[in-house]
């Protein structure tokens, strides 16, 4: 097994960190998907965690490294919008200053949810602006710059999703979660495969924002065209020199990706499920319907990521045809 820098020890010591600020949230087996794909689907459920996504994981292990004089200075991100509401609610947590960079069309609900926590917030017309901003002001002004995944707490965060996953489900044979910058499933491999390299773990890109998949398939970085997505947390450019890229390179098993049409459809059977979910978190749910016999008699786990959407984004989502 390749040494990386971030162990299983890490992973461990991050959520023993984090634990008092968040939940463990439920791993719940779904009857409906579990028939219509012959196989035992677990869904891990961090649509209900603080915030509203697994988000909040990674900016609390963030926080919780920082020097005292660090954490007086603040903490800036750009976000299109749930890593900037993990980042404010673990501010407010920890009592630190916060400062969320956003693109000018970020959902409303998350907006408030940003307002609610307390963080400042500034617009820019799109996300790349924002982070290009976001990195000159935490230069200019000595505050701490909080990559969404680009970032060994962040990753460390990201793996204590996989340790409840495995201590809820120890047979678990397949993990698929959702894939943007690749903090959540860089960690999630780090984990898994640390703790048992026969599970499986899958990732799911949208096919309008293929930047990992592509950098995969070719071994190495190098230019995607990139189109806008539903999926906004999971689509936009990455940074070519992330260290997420070289961990889920070496341990993933398979990176799928999937049409806004398979989305929009993942919405709306999460929603026969009773659950609200925002693109970016159904993407995991979408790629199912790719599997076919393959994922027959498995037991696998799918992290829905998010729920933050705007009820009016969510019926104007669902509510267009395919």
């Amino acid at each position: 097994m390749k040494n990386f820098s971030i162990t299983l020890q890490d992973i461990i010591q991050s959520h023993q960190k984090i634990q008092p600020y968040i939940h463990h949230t439920p791993l719940e087996y779904n009857e409906v998907f579990s028939q219509l794909y012959k196989t035992d689907i677990y869904l891990k459920l961090e649509n209900l965690q603080v915030t509203g996504s697994f988000k909040a994981r990674g900016s609390l292990n963030k926080l919780l490294t920082l020097e005292e004089i660090e954490r007086q200075r603040g903490v800036i991100a750009p976000s299109a919008g749930n890593h900037g509401i993990g980042l404010a609610y673990a501010a407010k947590k920890l009592n630190v200053p916060a400062h969320v960079y956003l693109p000018k069309n970020a959902d409303q609900s998350k907006i408030q949810a940003l307002k609610n926590y307390g963080a400042q917030l500034s617009f820019f017309e799109t996300i790349e602006d924002a982070r290009i901003a976001a990195v000159s002001t935490a230069h200019e002004t000595g505050k701490t710059f909080l990559s969404a995944y680009n970032d060994p707490a962040v990753i460390s965060a990201g793996g204590t999703v996989a340790l409840e996953i495995i201590e809820d489900l120890a047979d678990v044979d397949l993990v698929i979660t959702c894939l943007g910058g690749g903090g959540l499933t860089s960690g999630i491999c780090l984990a898994l495969k640390s703790i048992n390299p026969k599970i499986k773990v899958w990732a799911v890109e949208p096919k309008n924002s293929p930047s990992l998949a592509t950098w995969h398939d070719q071994g190495k970085v190098t230019s995607v065209e990139l189109k806008s997505s539903i999926a906004e947390g999971l689509s936009g450019p990455i940074d070519p020199e992330t260290i997420t890229f070289p961990i889920i390179h070496h341990y993933i098993d398979r990176i799928l990706t999937v049409s806004e049409e398979e989305i929009v459809a993942a919405m709306r059977l999460m929603l026969q499920s009773q659950y609200i979910v925002e693109p970016s978190g159904a993407a995991g749910i979408a790629a199912l319907s790719q599997c076919g016999d393959e994922i027959k008699g498995l037991k696998i786990a799918i992290v829905v990521t998010g729920r933050n959407i705007s009820w009016s984004r969510f019926i104007s989502i669902i509510g267009e045809s395919n």
